[in-house]
């Protein structure tokens, strides 16, 4: 997609999967991340540590948190070898600051350097006060087996999720919908829980949340090499369906 027909795409304000626009990142070509050997090549042997979300979602029970070292991470959670550990994934990671040759592997889309719309008027986030205007890009990472979920919500930024490794299915609702996708409030710990819907999407309790069969969506796999833009304040739910890799890109 052109950069042109981008900002078109940016005033639309709705989802799209663009392809083709990661063809030339070392990622996915000479320095694959698909390899193995390769990370934990780039992670001095797997002895990096790294933070891993424990369980399916961090909205069920029992979830929470361990550091372990990444081939501990690849051994224990990635490929089964443990199957006593449970679910990890290594979700929403600053792992390029951590490791700043795998930076080296990736290329900030050029979209992100557009300047995008605030809120749509009347939603939730237009409701706040506007985040502040970040200088560059925030890149996270996500990596994780088949089977982890980032459960509904919303992000605070216009995103390009970039999907380097395996596919995930992904449902998105319009902020228009807010309402009928019962968001969280305040928790326990004075905790702002308020951009993460209550539903579980793919088990939903029709007598508890009565209005959600009615919101309206869209829907999509997200393959290997392309790219989902995100508007901002656009409810998403996202699983993995294999194996995952992928990195986020926030911008205002």
């Amino acid at each position: 997609m052109s950069l042109e027909a981008f900002e078109a795409q940016l005033r639309v304000g709705r989802p799209v999967v663009i392809k083709g626009a990661m063809d030339h990142w070392p990622a996915l070509n000479e320095r694959p991340w698909r390899s193995r050997a390769y990370l934990l090549e780039k992670t001095f042997g797997g002895r990096r540590l790294v933070p891993v979300e424990v369980g399916r979602s961090y909205t069920d029970e029992g979830w929470g948190q361990r550091i372990v070292t990444f081939g501990e991470f690849m051994e224990g959670y990635l490929t089964g070898g443990d199957e006593g550990n449970g679910m990890g994934y290594l979700a929403q990671h600053d792992l390029f600051t951590q490791i700043p040759s795998l930076r080296n592997d990736i290329c900030i889309p050029d979209y992100c350097y557009t300047d995008p719309p605030p809120p749509a008027p009347g939603t939730p986030l237009a409701a706040r006060s506007p985040m502040p205007k970040l200088e560059e890009p925030m890149l996270n990472a996500w990596f994780g087996p088949a089977g982890t979920v980032s459960p509904l919500h919303t992000d605070p930024y216009h995103n390009v999720l970039c999907q380097i490794v395996g596919r995930k299915y992904v449902i998105l609702y319009a902020p228009e919908e807010s309402q009928k996708v019962y968001p969280r409030g305040v928790e326990g710990g004075g905790v702002d829980m308020s951009n993460t819907s209550e539903v579980d999407v793919e088990n939903v309790d029709e007598e508890r949340w009565p209005l959600f069969k009615e919101a309206e969506y869209v829907e999509c796999i997200l393959k290997e090499g392309e790219c989902l833009y995100i508007p901002v304040g656009w409810w998403h739910y996202v699983r993995s369906l294999t194996v995952s890799f992928s990195v986020s890109f926030w911008w205002n």
